[in-house]
């Protein structure tokens, strides 16, 4: 299992103040700090499912809503499936479908608690969107009450296969993929997620 190196200056801190914590009565919790740290960025492999007309998890998690929507700058009508991921959860983002990134954005926002659902929509993310044959997706990293940093790597242009990382944001937050119209969801709300290997939806093609 790897570490992702977005975590190392974190590991670095918290390196630090473990140390500080052996050199006092309690230095038994001294390597817990360095520890989670270094367990948060971890980055598993995943065996990607085959298929063109599946629909891959971006994000470890808990599906939280599964609602259908009309997203008006890309994706027209759609369901909104999202994804809350706990500080206990991989938090590298994986692309849910092959295609071509055509726009990706960042919208600054507010720090609400990411699993109180209907307060997202003023929360800071990075909106990426992807077509291929079957539409257009949108999948929005969302920073949560804790989460203040996300990673997005891909550009405009950029090509994505299905279940290839795209991003990370630190220590809890939400993921919103936007599924357009004619993809069936095949998860169910309250159902745990693994990015890369769960099984989201189908599109029909």
């Amino acid at each position: 299992m790897g570490i992702r190196k977005e975590g190392l200056p974190f590991i670095v801190i918290s390196a630090v103040l473990s140390l500080l914590l052996y050199l006092t009565p309690v230095r038994l919790l001294g390597l817990l700090p360095v520890a989670f740290v270094t367990w948060f960025f971890r980055d598993p492999d995943r065996i990607v499912p085959e298929g063109d007309d599946l629909v891959i998890s971006p994000a470890d998690g808990t599906v939280l809503d599964i609602v259908a929507a009309c997203e008006e700058e890309q994706v027209g009508p759609c369901t909104k499936v999202s994804i809350f991921m706990s500080v206990f959860s991989v938090h590298v983002n994986r692309s849910p479908v092959r295609g071509t990134v055509i726009d990706k954005r960042y919208c600054p926002g507010k720090f609400h608690m990411a699993n109180m659902g209907k307060k997202t929509p003023d929360n800071e993310r990075m909106i990426l969107y992807i077509r291929n044959e079957a539409g257009v997706f949108r999948v929005d990293q969302v920073a949560g009450m804790v989460a203040r940093r996300i990673s997005c790597w891909p550009e405009p242009g950029d090509a994505l296969e299905a279940g290839q990382k795209f991003g990370l944001i630190r220590f809890g937050s939400l993921l919103e993929c936007y599924l357009p119209d004619g993809v069936e969801v095949m998860v169910k709300k309250g159902e745990k997620t693994f990015a890369g290997q769960t099984v989201l939806g189908r599109t029909g093609r």
